[in-house]
């Protein structure tokens, strides 16, 4: 099948940061999927619009196991990363959808990319790859439109 291209486009990602430890755990036989599953994730994203162009802006950090009260042995990690986004014929586009793509689409393809990075970082460390779980991403954004409400008053 041909594929058909979105009208969003990712014009630019980068890796603003990253950190990486490693707790050695002191059980030798650990079932490495249970412990990854233990893993607490904290996702945190900025998304802003440029005033002289189309262009929407993503921050993105993702923690895994950087929780102060209970870290798991294993991987503890870090990872930062920034990208712009550009949807063609904006104009052309119907609300709904262009509300979609600026929103769920660009959050979900920087958390992709950053999913990969952790994944390269971890693949050849003590206990092979940490691949991120799938991320409900309406979740994280009505969260974050929760929270932004509450600093407001």
């Amino acid at each position: 099948m041909k594929a058909k291209f979105s009208p969003l486009q990712l014009l630019d990602f980068k890796l603003l940061q990253t950190h990486y430890e490693f707790e050695v755990p002191e059980v030798e036989s650990l079932d490495l999927h249970e412990l990854f599953s233990s893993y607490s994730v904290e996702i945190d994203f900025e998304l802003g619009k440029s005033e002289d162009t189309e262009e929407i802006q993503l921050l993105t950090m993702i923690e895994v196991n950087l929780d102060k009260d209970n870290p798991q042995p294993g991987y503890k990690i870090m990872v930062e990363g920034g990208a712009t986004f550009e949807i063609k014929d904006a104009d052309s586009i119907d609300e709904g959808l262009k509300n979609n793509l600026s929103k769920f689409s660009t959050l979900n393809m920087v958390i992709n990319n950053l999913r990969n990075i952790i994944f390269q970082i971890t693949n050849l460390g003590p206990m092979g790859g940490y691949l991120l779980p799938p991320i409900d991403i309406t979740k994280l954004l009505h969260d974050k439109a929760e929270s932004q409400e509450e600093a407001k008053g």
